[in-house]
C-alpha cells in the first residue's frame, strides 16, 4: 500500500468510529425504549408479573448465549464491515414492525429474539473493530468510546420514551396508542442509521488472515489461561447488572421516591447516559493502571456510590439526579476494561479476536438473559415490584452480582497474563 493509500486509511478510522457509534446507538435506543414502558404499560395495563415483563429487555441475551461464539468466528472470517450491515438488517427486521403489533406481547416478544441476533454481532464486532482501525495499544480507549455509545443509546431510548409516553394507565386504548407512536419514532431512527452504515462502512485488511485454524483449535487458544474463564465469569456479572439496574431505576424512582413517571424516566435516563460518558472517558485510563486495576478501581467506586444510596433511603430531586449520573459515570467503565482485558490475553491474535470477543459477548449475555429474570423472580418473592420490600429485594441483588463480578476480576493473575503474553510474542 502506498503511503497515500496507507494516509487515507488511516484517516478512515474516525468515519468508521461514527459509523459504528450511530449504529449502536440506533439499535440501544430502540432496544431500551422498552424499560420506561415495563412498569407502567406491560405490568400495569396487561398486568404481567416483573419476571415475564423482564423478558423484553433480557431476551436479547438469551441469543447472544446461544450464536455468540459462531458470530464471533464469523466477524473473523467475513469481516465487520459485512457482519455489521448483518446487524442492522436483523435490528430493523425486529424494530420496524413494532407499531403495528403495541399491543401484543407475544409478537413484541418474537421480535425482540431477532433484535437480539444484531446486539451479538454489534457487541462482539466492537473490540474486533477497534484493534483493526486504532491498534492493539490504544484499542482499550476506543472500545470505551464504542461501548458508551451503547449506553447513551439505552439511556436517551429510556428518557425520550418516557418524556413521549404519558396515557393514564387506566385507559388501554391510550396506552397502547402512546406505545405506537414510540415504536414508530425509533423504527424510523433504526432504518436511517442502518442505511449510513451501508453506504459508508469499509473493512480494513488484517495480517495473516489466510493462517486461521479450525475453530476448535482457536477456541482452546483464547481460553488457554485460567484468567480468560474468570474474565468471562466476569462479563456474566457484569452485563446482567447492568440490564437489571436499567430495568429496575425507572420504576423503583417511583415506588420508592414517589416520582411522576416522566421524572422517573429522566433520572434513570440520565444515568444510562452518564454510563456512556465514563465509557467515553474511563477507559483511557488503562493505559496507565492496566486493565485489571482500572477495572477494580471504577468497579470498588460503583459499589460505593451504590452503598450510599441504599443507605440514605431519603433523597431530593436534585439529589437522586447527582446519584443518577455519578453512579452512572463509573457503572459501566469496567466492562469496557475487562473486554479489552479477554481480547489481550496470551493466545488471542489478530486472526482469532473475534472469537475472543464473542466469548465476552457470551459472558455478558449470558448475565443479559438470566439475572433480569432472577431479579425479577427475587423481586416478586418480596412483594412484587410495586413494594417497597420487591424494590429493596432488587438493590440487594445489584451489590450481590456487581461484587461477585468484582471478585472474579480480583482473581484474574496480571501478572502472570503478561508473562505469558511476552513469551508467546518472542
Amino acid at each position: 500500500m502506498s503511503k497515500l493509500k496507507s494516509a487515507q486509511s488511516d484517516g478512515y478510522k474516525w468515519v468508521m468510529l461514527l459509523a459504528y457509534m450511530l449504529m449502536s446507538l440506533g439499535i440501544w435506543t430502540s432496544w431500551f425504549a422498552q424499560a420506561p414502558l415495563k412498569h407502567v404499560y406491560w405490568e400495569k395495563v396487561f398486568h404481567m408479573t416483573e419476571a415475564k415483563a423482564s423478558l423484553l429487555l433480557s431476551l436479547p441475551g438469551l441469543v447472544a448465549v446461544i450464536f455468540a461464539l459462531i458470530k464471533g468466528r464469523w466477524i473473523d472470517t467475513y469481516g465487520v464491515r459485512k457482519m455489521m450491515t448483518l446487524s442492522g438488517v436483523l435490528a430493523c427486521i425486529a424494530f420496524v414492525p413494532r407499531p403495528f403489533m403495541p399491543a401484543n406481547f407475544l409478537g413484541q416478544a418474537i421480535l425482540t429474539v431477532i433484535a437480539g441476533g444484531g446486539v451479538c454481532i454489534l457487541t462482539a464486532s466492537l473490540p474486533v473493530m477497534m484493534i483493526q482501525w486504532f491498534g492493539a495499544e490504544k484499542a482499550h480507549t476506543y472500545i470505551g468510546m464504542g461501548a458508551g455509545s451503547f449506553f447513551v443509546g439505552g439511556g436517551l431510548g429510556i428518557l425520550i420514551t418516557a418524556r413521549l409516553y404519558g396515557p393514564p394507565v387506566s385507559d388501554p386504548a391510550a396506552a397502547i396508542a402512546a406505545a405506537k407512536h414510540v415504536f414508530t419514532l425509533w423504527s424510523i431512527v433504526m432504518v436511517a442509521v442502518t442505511l449510513l452504515w451501508i453506504a459508508s462502512a469499509k473493512d480494513k485488511a488484517v495480517a495473516g488472515a489466510g493462517k486461521r485454524a479450525a475453530f476448535g483449535a482457536e477456541f482452546k487458544n483464547v481460553m488457554k489461561t485460567g484468567s480468560a474463564w474468570l474474565v468471562a465469569f466476569y462479563a456474566v456479572c457484569l452485563g446482567g447488572i447492568t440490564v437489571c439496574t436499567m430495568g429496575l431505576l425507572p420504576g423503583q424512582m417511583i415506588v420508592l421516591h414517589g416520582l411522576k413517571p416522566q421524572l422517573a424516566g429522566t433520572v434513570a435516563g440520565l444515568y444510562a447516559i452518564a454510563m456512556g460518558v465514563g465509557l467515553a472517558i474511563l477507559p483511557s485510563f488503562a493505559g496507565i493502571a492496566g486493565k485489571k486495576w482500572s477495572s477494580l478501581i471504577f468497579g470498588a467506586l460503583t459499589l460505593l456510590v451504590w452503598i450510599f444510596y441504599m443507605h440514605f433511603r431519603t433523597l431530593t430531586v436534585p439529589q437522586l439526579l447527582s446519584f443518577a449520573v455519578v453512579f452512572g459515570f463509573f457503572f459501566e467503565a469496567p466492562w469496557a476494561t475487562g473486554m479489552a482485558l479477554m481480547t489481550s490475553l496470551p493466545g488471542v491474535t489478530a486472526v482469532n479476536v473475534g472469537l475472543a470477543s464473542g466469548v465476552y459477548t457470551m459472558g455478558t449475555n449470558i448475565g443479559v438473559f438470566f439475572l433480569p429474570l432472577v431479579m425479577g423472580a427475587v423481586m416478586d418473592s418480596s412483594g412484587g415490584p410495586f413494594t417497597p420490600g420487591g424494590n429493596w429485594a432488587g438493590m440487594w441483588t445489584v451489590l450481590i452480582g456487581y461484587g461477585l463480578g468484582l471478585l472474579a476480576m480480583l482473581a484474574v493473575k496480571q501478572k502472570a497474563v503478561a508473562a505469558l503474553k511476552a513469551k508467546a510474542s518472542a
